[in-house]
């Protein structure tokens, strides 16, 4: 399979949430639009500190700690030979003891915009899926408020990761009639919203 080609996003970077699950790498990705371009390492670091920072305080409560997240990677994504990155250690376990389901489990958390409703939506599968939030094959509704309430926040906070007005969370479009685009499409993340009541596979997202 040829590799994908990276397609730019203007003044934006990508976040990636990286941790280890069962002997497995799994991972969340995030995109953000800086506020006060241009982009420079200072913002980048703000950016994976305060998603980082985010993380642990509002889903890694909520994990079981067979889940095991690493670190935070905040990239400049403006063109394919930018060396701006930064690493943000996390190395912190998930907090709940049930037990944990196996690294394919996971929840679908979609996020959309509202100026467009025809804009595709992006979405995390997180993992780390504790025994006890899991009932048959269905999420229970205490988890699912757990994950929306960390997503919502999420929205605000990203104006504070860094001196305000700092970035913007969007949704981003890298594709248009299954073509790659010269550059990504976003839209600004407004709604948080859960496709599913069954917990969803991973098998794909796995290396």
């Amino acid at each position: 399979m040829s590799p994908q080609p990276f397609v730019p996003l203007g003044d934006g970077a990508q976040v990636e949430i990286m941790a280890v699950q069962g002997g497995e790498v799994v991972e969340n990705r995030l995109w953000f639009i800086t506020r006060q371009p241009p982009l420079d390492l200072i913002q980048i670091g703000n950016l994976a500190v305060g998603v980082g920072d985010w993380w642990v305080a509002q889903v890694l409560p909520h994990l079981s700690d067979g889940y095991y997240c690493a670190l935070v990677r905040a990239t400049d994504w403006t063109n394919p030979s930018s060396t701006i990155i930064f690493d943000y250690d996390i190395n912190t376990p998930g907090s709940n003891g049930s037990g944990i389901h196996s690294a394919n489990v996971s929840v679908r958390v979609r996020f959309k915009g509202s100026s467009d409703q025809t804009f595709p939506s992006n979405s995390n599968f997180v993992p780390g899926i504790p025994l006890d939030a899991v009932d048959g094959n269905k999420y229970t509704d205490t988890f699912k408020s757990a994950l929306f309430d960390a997503y919502v926040n999420l929205i605000d906070l990203a104006s504070g990761f860094g001196p305000f007005p700092a970035w913007r969370w969007v949704i981003t479009s890298r594709q248009l009639d299954k073509a790659y685009r010269s550059a990504q499409e976003v839209s600004r993340t407004d709604f948080i919203q859960f496709p599913s009541p069954y917990v969803s596979p991973r098998r794909k997202r796995l290396p």
